[in-house]
C-alpha cells in the first residue's frame, strides 16, 4: 500500500493530482483543513492511497507530434457514424459520472467532522508522544527511545489498519524485552569461575560473598576466593573474614600476571571467584594489565562480569564500559538497585553492549539480596521501578548457620542501606 499527502485549495485539484500520481486505483484515506504551519501549501491536507503496483494515469505529451499524412478517405455513411457514437458515449458518460460522484464525496468529507481513521491516527500520535516522555523520564537513551517509538508506532498503525486492538502498555513491555540479549542470563554451570571487575565502591566484594553462597555452597560445590585487590588498605582482611565465616577458602594473589599460574593449581571441581581491585577510568595501565591477566585465564572457561552500580547515569555507564572493554567482559552485573530511582541507563547499557546480565544485587545482606537477572525483570525495572523482594525470590536457601554468621559480622559494619529491619 502506497500513501501520499496532497496540499490543495480545491477538491478538483486534489482528485486530479491523486489520479496523476496513482491512476484510477487512487483511494481517498482522509482529509482535513491544513494546519497553520502548512496552510501556505494549500487549504486542505488530503491523503490518498493506492496498491503498491498502481500505475499513474497516462498523460498526453505537452507537444504532441504532428499526425502523419494520410490519403483523404470517403466520409462514412450516417448509419456508421451513429453506430460509432453509440459505442463510445456510454463509456465516456460513465467515466464522467464516476468523477462527479468522487468529487461530491470528497467535498462532503472535507466539510464533515473528522473521520474515524483520522481520530485513530491522532490518537496513535498522542500515545507515542506520551511514551516518548515516559521513557525519557526513566533516562532511556534517546537513540533507544526512537527505536522503541518507531516499532510501537508501526505496530499500532498495523493494528489500526487490520482493525485489531493493541495495548500500548503490552507493546512497550515487549519492546523493552526484545532488544536484550536472548541467551542464557546466568553464569554457565560448566564455568570454572567468575571474576568481578568494576570501579571502586561498586559492591564487588559483597556481591562476591553472595555468589559464594548462591552459586557454590548452596549447591554443595567447594568454593575458593582469589583476592587480587592489593590496592585497598585492609580490603583483604575484610574479604578474608567473610570467607572464614562462610567456610570458603581464601587465597591472596600478588597480581593478575600470576593468575594463570595460581589457577593451574586449583582443583577442577572447585568454583573460583576472583575479586579484583577497583579501578577508575584513569587507571588505564592497571586496566591493561588486568585485561592481559584475565585474558590468559580465558582459556580456562572463566567469565568476567563488569559490576556497576545501578545509580550511574548514561554518560557514566558508557564511560566505564569504554574503559573496561580492554578486560573483555562477558557479562554485566548491577548492584544498588534499591538506591536507584530510574533504570533506563541499566537497560540501555545492556542493549548497547548486547552482553547478558547475570545478577542484580541490592543491599548488603548475605546472601539474600541478589537475584538472577532476566529480560522480563530488566523490563520491569524500567517500567515499574524497584520494589523490595520477598525471601522466596532468592534462588537458593542456604543453611541458617551460614546466614547467621554472615549477618552477625556485617552487623558490626556500616548499617545496611536496605532490608535492615527484615
Amino acid at each position: 500500500m502506497r500513501l501520499k499527502t496532497f496540499f490543495v485549495n480545491t477538491v478538483e485539484e486534489a482528485l486530479l493530482q491523486a489520479r496523476g500520481e496513482f491512476g484510477d486505483d487512487a483511494m481517498l484515506v482522509h482529509s482535513k483543513q491544513a494546519s497553520s504551519e502548512t496552510e501556505h501549501l494549500g487549504r486542505y491536507e488530503v491523503v490518498f492511497a493506492a496498491p503498491q503496483n498502481a500505475r499513474p494515469a497516462q498523460q498526453l505529451p505537452l507537444n504532441p507530434p504532428a499526425p502523419p499524412m494520410v490519403a483523404p478517405r470517403k466520409p462514412p455513411a450516417r448509419s456508421e457514424v451513429a453506430v460509432a457514437d453509440t459505442g463510445h458515449r456510454p463509456s465516456q458518460e460513465a467515466q464522467q459520472a464516476k468523477i462527479r460522484r468522487e468529487l461530491k464525496a470528497l467535498s462532503k468529507m472535507m466539510d464533515s467532522p473528522p473521520h474515524k481513521e483520522i481520530s485513530r491516527s491522532e490518537e496513535i500520535r498522542s500515545t507515542l508522544d506520551e511514551l516518548y516522555g515516559y521513557l525519557a523520564e526513566r533516562e532511556v537513551r534517546n537513540k533507544h527511545i526512537e527505536e522503541i517509538i518507531n516499532k510501537i508506532g508501526l505496530q499500532l498503525m498495523r493494528g489500526s489498519l487490520m482493525h485489531r486492538g493493541h495495548s500500548p502498555e503490552t507493546l512497550l513491555e515487549q519492546a523493552l524485552i526484545d532488544p536484550l540479549y536472548s541467551g542464557r542470563q546466568q553464569a554457565r554451570e560448566t564455568s570454572r569461575g567468575v571474576a568481578l571487575l568494576g570501579p571502586p565502591g561498586a559492591g564487588k566484594t559483597t556481591t562476591l560473598a553472595k555468589l559464594a553462597v548462591q552459586s557454590g555452597l548452596a549447591s554443595g560445590r567447594a568454593v575458593r576466593v582469589l583476592d587480587l585487590d592489593n590496592q585497598r588498605i585492609g580490603g583483604g582482611d575484610h574479604l578474608q573474614t567473610i570467607c572464614d565465616l562462610l567456610g570458603v577458602r581464601y587465597q591472596r594473589v600478588s597480581g593478575p600476571e600470576t593468575l594463570p599460574e595460581v589457577l593451574a593449581e586449583v582443583p577442577l571441581d572447585e568454583l573460583i571467584l576472583i575479586d579484583t581491585p577497583g579501578l577508575t577510568v584513569e587507571d588505564s595501565t592497571e586496566l591493561a594489565v588486568m585485561g592481559l591477566g584475565l585474558g590468559l585465564a580465558e582459556c580456562l572457561a572463566f567469565e568476567r562480569h563488569l559490576v556497576l552500580p545501578a545509580t550511574l547515569r548514561n554518560a557514566e555507564m558508557t564511560r566505564y564500559w569504554a574503559a573496561y572493554r580492554i578486560c573483555h567482559p562477558t557479562h554485566l552485573l548491577f548492584t544498588r538497585l534499591d538506591e536507584s530511582l530510574c533504570f533506563g541507563p541499566v537497560w540501555s547499557l545492556a542493549v548497547e553492549t548486547q552482553l547478558p546480565v547475570s545478577w542484580m544485587s541490592m543491599g548488603r545482606k548475605i546472601p539474600d539480596c541478589i537475584i538472577e537477572a532476566t529480560a522480563p525483570a530488566l523490563s520491569g525495572l524500567v517500567h515499574r521501578g524497584y520494589s523490595p523482594l520477598n525471601k522466596q525470590n532468592s534462588t537458593h536457601t542456604p543453611a541458617p548457620s551460614v546466614k547467621a554468621r554472615a549477618h552477625a559480622y556485617l552487623g558490626t559494619q556500616d548499617t545496611p542501606r536496605s532490608f535492615a529491619s527484615q
